[in-house]
């Protein structure tokens, strides 16, 4: 029951000039692994909509063409059944309150009850790493863990097909390793098992077929032998192993020798002159999330990304950037200014930050004015900050999206207008927390285009970010956090290289 067949299928959108999907034809067998591939609005997430039922159940438009589940050509066959668990691209959409009761819910409605259900619960919880977590509110856990949780309510009911979107956008780089582990182990006990993927490529180790959409068009990808990676250059997996230098009853001459390159270091970034100041923080909202007793400057006119496992406190950290969060001991000065001494609102001239979710900072009725709107509330008249959004959206290429309401884009769409309601001020500090998940690498490549740019006239940002190419790639230095404490901070191709290794395989 676990195989896949589409005959001729196509989709238009409702009030679509062309169609999203266009005369798909493909098969998909138990006992694989299918990557599937390409740019923002190829139509990826649209054909997972249609497997899954979304299309036409909740998304209106023209589909026609055949979906087969097994023998059945019932398209509405998974609407009450556990054949498929669905993974959407948008994880912070759960239903209750508690991480134990979202991957129960699945469950029970199934039937399952007792001991039962709690020995599945703690089987998933234990693969994707969040046993620790089950009692903890989902709100409170960060976009990484909320993945993790999303991630659980898919495979939970061990339907015999998979479909998952973008399931490691939010994952650092050992969770991802992990997911993919575990999905080869699924597939080869014989489920059917559909990824979208911006880059494909990167899981390919585990992969059966790459599949790559262009213009609503399927193709498949056959990959040359030096494209094809080994799990072990699965993005890094190491990279993210590497064991706290503030864990003393471990420590190891490696650790060491890396802390020193960590003081060493701070000295030889791009710029002395730092703009932000963290003494000694420390902000715990419990007695195992929050960080501790963080020392570091960022320095202006350099890029700093900051990097960790999932839950290791880097969010926490931006907050405090802003005045969001207060430090419950230390002191973090922004621009020469105690964080504890003045209001947000007047840190907010001087830092510009975006948020993991988009969803947190988008209100406006169109895309145009929700661009503008951190203009309009500085004083600038509505007609100037409009034609300034205008400006900044054909750097993006979202002049044709300017008249729609933002909750009408995808999720990746709302992430980009979100960081242009951003960077329109052009502060002179940006924090931004994972502000290229969900894009592919064109757009990635203009976003990073424009912040050089924008360093280069003076400006200084932070990034939280998974993407240790992206790290290696563009930033001066790298901050590394384990547990809500500082595990290392220095150059970052230094520090990267030092990091795998203290790891040796």
């Amino acid at each position: 029951m676990a195989s896949i067949t589409i005959n001729n299928l196509s989709f238009t959108y409702d009030e679509a000039a062309t169609p999203t999907l266009k005369t798909i034809n493909f098969s998909a067998t138990p006992r694989q692994i299918i990557l599937i591939g390409g740019n923002n609005g190829s139509g990826k997430s649209t054909l997972l909509a249609c497997l899954s039922g979304i299309i036409p159940e909740l998304t209106s438009g023209e589909l026609v063409g055949q979906i087969f589940f097994g023998d059945n050509a019932d398209t509405k066959l998974q609407k009450n059944s556990p054949t498929l668990g669905v993974l959407l691209q948008d994880s912070d959409v759960y239903l209750l309150e508690e991480v134990y009761e979202e991957l129960a819910f699945t469950l029970q409605n199934s039937g399952t009850s007792g001991p039962d259900l709690d020995i599945r619960i703690q089987e998933v919880a234990s693969s994707l790493g969040l046993s620790g977590l089950l009692q903890r509110k989902i709100r409170s856990l960060s976009g990484g863990e909320r993945q993790k949780v999303a991630i659980g309510a898919a495979l939970i009911s061990d339907a015999p097909i998979l479909l998952l979107d973008e399931p490691v956008e939010q994952l650092d780089p050992l969770s991802a390793f992990d997911l993919f582990h575990t999905l080869r182990k699924f597939a080869d006990n014989g489920k059917t098992i559909l990824v979208c993927m911006h880059n494909p490529i990167t899981a390919s180790p585990w992969a059966d077929r790459i599949l790559c959409f262009r213009n609503g068009e399927l193709f498949e990808e056959t990959l040359k032998p030096d494209e094809v990676l080994t799990p072990t250059q699965f993005i890094q997996p190491k990279a993210w192993t590497f064991p706290s230098l503030l864990d003393q009853e471990n420590s190891t001459s490696e650790k060491v020798v890396v802390t020193q390159k960590a003081t060493t270091n701070e000295l030889l970034s791009k710029n002395g002159n730092p703009v932000i100041e963290v003494q000694n923080l420390t902000h715990r909202y419990d007695t195992q999330s929050g960080i501790e007793d963080i020392t570091l400057k960022v320095n202006q006119q350099e890029i700093l990304a900051l990097i960790g496992p999932n839950g290791s406190g880097k969010s926490t950290l931006l907050q405090h950037f802003v005045g969001l969060l207060r430090p419950q001991a230390g002191k973090v000065f922004v621009g020469g200014l105690d964080t504890e001494k003045v209001p947000t609102w007047e840190l907010a001239k001087k830092v510009g930050i975006l948020f993991q979710n988009p969803d947190d900072q988008i209100f406006n009725a169109t895309v145009a004015e929700e661009i503008a709107w951190s203009l309009v509330v500085r004083g600038i008249p509505k007609r100037e900050a409009l034609t300034e959004a205008r400006k900044l959206a054909a750097d993006f290429d979202l002049e044709s999206m300017l008249d729609k309401h933002p909750h009408d884009l995808n999720r990746s769409l709302r992430q980009l207008v979100a960081l242009a309601s951003v960077l329109i001020t052009k502060p002179k500090i940006l924090i931004l927390d994972e502000p290229t998940k969900m894009m592919d690498f064109d757009l990635l490549t203009k976003i990073m285009a424009w912040l050089l740019n924008y360093r280069e006239q003076g400006g200084t940002i932070l990034i939280v970010t998974h993407d240790m190419t992206l790290a290696r790639r563009y930033t001066d230095r790298t901050a590394f956090l384990v547990g809500g404490r500082l595990a290392g901070i220095g150059m970052t191709a230094e520090l990267l290289a030092s990091m795998t290794r203290a790891n040796p395989t």
